[in-house]
């Protein structure tokens, strides 16, 4: 189970692109405290709309993070207006055989965006160093899965937050 989660709103943007840094800025270092697996995260987030006003919350463990995305305060994992998460966990392995590999050569697993009753994100798993990141987004460009794998080598070039 995660710590504490520490929800705080971040500020929207009139472009299409998120500072991943700046959102997160209040909660990496609560996270960082509480956790031993390296956060992997993306500089920007590119949204295939206008960037909506965003919440952030994040939690740790020893063995385990999340960063969370949403479009409204107190979200509590709802559909509705989750946005994107990001999440690493000490020795997680992918959800099925790679079909992916990023710049660096890490395996990685995408599955698009899936509609039913209600629409799930686009989702990336990728390992690196034992640690299994998986990464989701509900408002991503077209391209998704280049955009995202794009984002994980560049979150792996630039290192832990």
């Amino acid at each position: 189970m995660l710590g504490a989660v520490l929800a705080v709103p971040a500020l929207g943007a009139t472009t299409g692109s998120a500072n991943v840094l700046k959102v997160f800025a209040r909660q990496l270092p609560a996270v960082k405290k509480k956790t031993t697996v390296p956060i992997l995260l993306p500089a920007s987030l590119p949204f295939a709309d206008k960037v909506p006003k965003l919440y952030a919350t994040g939690a740790g463990s020893k063995n385990a993070w999340a960063l969370v995305l949403t479009g409204a305060p107190n979200c509590n994992g709802a559909n509705a207006c989750f946005l994107a998460s990001f999440e690493g966990r000490r020795g997680g392995k992918l959800p099925g055989k790679s079909n992916l590999k990023l710049a660096g050569g890490q395996p990685a697993y995408f599955k698009d965006v899936t509609c039913g009753a209600s629409c799930s994100p686009a989702n990336l798993w990728f390992v690196d160093k034992g640690v299994l990141y998986t990464w989701q987004h509900k408002d991503a460009p077209r391209n998704t899965e280049s955009v995202l794998a794009r984002l994980a080598a560049q979150a792996i070039k630039a290192g832990p937050r």
